[in-house]
C-alpha cells in the first residue's frame, strides 16, 4: 500500500511552512556525456541517490537547508 503524502512515506516536510508537496532535493544522478552536453535518458545506469547531507529546498516558501532539516521529528526526539 502506497502512502498518500511525502510526510507519510518519507517522514519529511518543510520546517518553515510545514508543506510536504514542494520539497526538492539536489541528488546525484548519472548522465551520458555527449558532444552537445549531457543526456539523462541515454545512460546505462539511470539511478539517482541522495542522503541526509544533500541540499534540499521548499519551492513553496523558499526555505533551504539539508535533507536532514526537512525530517519530521518523532515525539521525544
Amino acid at each position: 500500500m502506497s502512502a498518500d503524502t511525502v510526510r507519510e512515506e518519507w517522514s519529511m516536510c518543510c520546517p518553515s511552512c510545514k508543506r510536504d508537496e514542494k520539497i526538492e532535493i539536489c541528488a546525484n544522478v548519472y548522465v551520458r556525456l555527449t558532444p552537445d552536453g549531457t543526456d539523462i535518458f541515454d545512460v546505462h545506469n539511470g539511478d539517482h541517490e541522495w542522503d541526509n547531507d544533500n541540499t534540499a529546498y521548499c519551492a513553496g516558501c523558499g526555505f533551504a537547508g539539508t535533507v536532514r532539516d526537512f525530517e519530521v521529528k518523532k515525539e521525544g526526539e
